[in-house]
């Protein structure tokens, strides 16, 4: 009669069955876990990312180096203000806005406001600490649609046209509104009806010849356009909004005589 096998030997035999068969089990699931996260990569479409501000940046309102001279309001005409200001912001690209203070344009429509101003103001409204922070703010507010006023579709910078539809800013733009983010807002063209609408606000009509035409969204904010070179069979949304903000005013030098 054979010998019995062992609890010991029994356990021998069967230990690299069981073993197997482990393996087997976390291999397919391993698999099949593999297969869901291909399968589910492959059938969702990615999310398309929306831009978004970067900063704080830096930049120096007098590229020259040079104080702007700004005679104040008083009945001496030798009293005056002395400034030299930077400017923190956020932006899509910060080299937009260093770019476009190499334009003349941009420096003549920034001391134009600066001048306006300051012209205002008297040595002894600007005497206090509290007053010169106070003319910060209100410094920020006057040239913050200057160094990034509304830019519309493709156009290379905010004054130049979308090369598709045409549409330029319109002589008005610093008075703009409309003061959200360029990937934030759409402007609809249907040059065939002759329409413009601005986000969710109603369509407004044109003719062909304005140069200012005010556009409003639901909300109240508007802008204003140029329509005299509009494409005649563009139909389409262009991107419409600013691509930067001014977060604070420096002074580099703030000085009265």
């Amino acid at each position: 009669m054979a010998d019995e096998p062992t609890e010991t030997e029994e356990t021998e035999e069967e230990a690299p069955k069981k073993s197997k068969k482990g393996l087997f089990m976390i291999g397919g699931a391993l698999a099949l876990t593999v297969v869901g996260y291909v399968g589910a990569t492959m059938g969702v479409p990615a999310v398309e990312t929306v831009p978004q501000f970067e900063g704080p940046f830096v930049i120096s309102l007098n590229p020259e180096g040079e104080s702007m001279q700004i005679n104040l309001a008083e009945t001496d005409a030798t009293v005056y203000l002395l400034l030299q200001l930077s400017a923190e912001f956020d932006a899509y690209e910060a080299g937009d806005l260093e770019s476009r203070m190499l334009d003349e344009r941009y420096t003549t429509y920034l001391q134009d406001a600066l001048l306006g101003l300051a012209g205002q103001k008297t040595r002894d409204s600007l005497a206090t600490a509290e007053a010169k922070e106070a003319f910060k703010l209100e410094v920020r507010d006057a040239i913050d649609p200057i160094l990034f006023p509304v830019h519309i579709g493709g156009a290379p910078d905010p004054l130049s046209a979308d090369p598709a539809s045409g549409v330029r800013p319109g002589v008005s733009m610093h008075k703009a509104t409309l003061r959200g983010r360029y990937y934030d807002h759409t402007l609809t063209v249907d040059a065939p009806a002759q329409t413009v609408q601005l986000d969710d606000g109603d369509p407004v009509p044109y003719t062909g010849d304005e140069i200012d035409l005010p556009v409003a969204n639901a909300s109240g904010s508007f802008v204003f356009l140029n329509v005299t070179m509009m494409a005649p069979d563009f139909i389409g949304e262009l991107q419409i909004g600013v691509k930067g903000r001014t977060r604070r005013i420096l002074y580099d030098s703030f000085i009265t005589q």
